[in-house]
């Protein structure tokens, strides 16, 4: 049933919560804003009962607490009344948008850098999720808000998350599944993973990765078609040894579009990741931790262009180094050595040495002398700068050292991520 304005449900913890308006509805239940001892939160009332073994699994869930900050997670359980129960959990702030209105052009990100955070940030929450145990089921474009600021993810609808090997009843959402679910498989880590990889595609490329030239020609999208598509038959737009499936100019022009400007790297991964091997081999899929250092290789390759001061990829093995957006040549000769990486310093680009989305520093120009480069400090600890000549300089929190061939950097504890962390200026 549903409820109304004013109408009360009672917690398992024994306190109530207050209707005070509808939030939106779909096809498993109602979300409310309610009243929550003067705390505003969000309730899901499920449209009918689920059963309970659905019950017990999200009271499992609420006593676990949730994996990770990205997650709007089950807090408070209601009881079974009123023929049905629910679910209290935080609301999602208002500058967090679905998904699903980057992918219609109603929001966009602010830069690159936004969208690469995002990934990373989706990577991670499932990361967590599986090891902590469980399986989310039911990852589809839906689950997400992001904030086009910073990138920033909250993941919502974990009512379905069970335990690894478990089976919620959900099989997922059409264009989401593995195409083994598709067939009539029970939804697993492994085909979350499947899942996971469609969604970095479509956040990147906004398009269905397995939606080109077939789809198009599809006379009306029946089941038959469907699991053809996005199961038996599934064909990536860009399978390299197969082009009956390429995008089609003037119906998928944000894929054709965003294709040539993202690294090399990320297109071969997701060339590899929905190739044949793969859709037939759900063990062989990528892990999150993989998919985490690839995005991390990615950003490596992002800059501030010191012409137009637009961001452009840029790949250190090609032999020219062109601005995507105003097709001057790039110096690439100052860098940023950490390990196997080498992180390009231009003026404005910022630098990431670990995972958790947080800029670790900043490169700008000496304020005296817009010739030599600084990179500034953003950590809140302080950096141990090694000098050719044997001296050691301190450079504490928001303060800036200079770009020069041979200076050594110990990022010490500020570095959270990747404690000890030492990098070394080429020039």
């Amino acid at each position: 049933m549903e409820l109304k304005v004013n109408d009360k449900v009672n917690l398992t913890i024994g306190t109530t919560a207050t209707v005070k308006k509808v939030l939106g509805s779909g096809g498993q239940g109602t979300v409310y804003l309610v009243d929550l001892a003067g705390q505003e939160m969000a309730l899901k009332w499920y449209h009918t009962s689920p059963g309970d073994a659905f019950y017990k699994n999200l009271e499992h869930n609420v006593n676990a607490k949730a994996p990770s900050d990205a997650f709007i997670w089950p807090e408070y359980l209601t009881v079974k009344e009123k023929g049905s129960y629910g679910y209290i959990m935080r609301l999602r702030p208002n500058d967090y948008f679905e998904f699903g209105n980057y992918l219609l052009a109603k929001k966009s990100f602010k830069s690159f850098d936004a969208m690469l955070a995002a990934a990373m940030k989706i990577c991670d929450g499932f990361m967590k999720l599986h090891l902590h145990g469980y399986s989310y089921q039911d990852l589809n474009d839906g689950n997400f808000f992001i904030r086009p600021t910073d990138g920033d993810v909250l993941i919502c609808d974990n009512d379905n998350v069970m335990p690894q090997g478990e089976k919620s009843g959900i099989m997922g959402k059409a264009r989401y599944m593995a195409p083994e679910i598709v067939a009539g498989g029970k939804p697993d880590k492994y085909s979350d993973r499947f899942s996971l990889s469609v969604i970095l595609f479509m956040l990147f490329y906004a398009n269905h990765p397995f939606e080109g030239a077939k789809v198009v020609a599809c006379p009306c999208m029946t089941e038959k078609y469907e699991k053809s598509f996005y199961g038996s038959d599934a064909l990536f737009i860009f399978n390299p040894n197969d082009k009956s499936n390429l995008p089609v100019r003037g119906v998928h022009q944000n894929v054709i579009r965003r294709w040539p400007v993202f690294p090399s790297l990320l297109k071969d991964t997701f060339i590899e990741e929905f190739s044949e091997d793969k859709l037939k081999n759900p063990q062989k899929r990528i892990i999150e931790q993989a998919w985490q250092k690839i995005i991390t290789q990615v950003r490596d390759e992002l800059v501030v262009c010191p012409h137009c001061h637009e961001e452009t990829f840029l790949d250190l093995k090609a032999g020219s180094h062109k601005c995507i957006n105003c097709g001057k040549d790039i110096d690439v000769s100052r860098q940023l050595k950490i390990n196997n990486r080498n992180l390009i310093l231009t003026p404005g680009t910022k630098l990431y040495i670990d995972n958790d989305n947080i800029p670790d520093g900043e490169v700008g120009v000496f304020p005296n002398d817009d010739k030599l480069c600084i990179v500034r400090n953003l950590t809140n600890s302080s950096w141990h700068v090694d000098t050719p000549s044997g001296k050691v300089k301190v450079v504490e929190p928001n303060d800036f050292m200079p770009v020069l061939n041979g200076l050594k950097i110990s990022f010490g504890s500020s570095i959270k991520g990747a404690p000890g962390a030492k990098g070394e200026i080429l020039a």
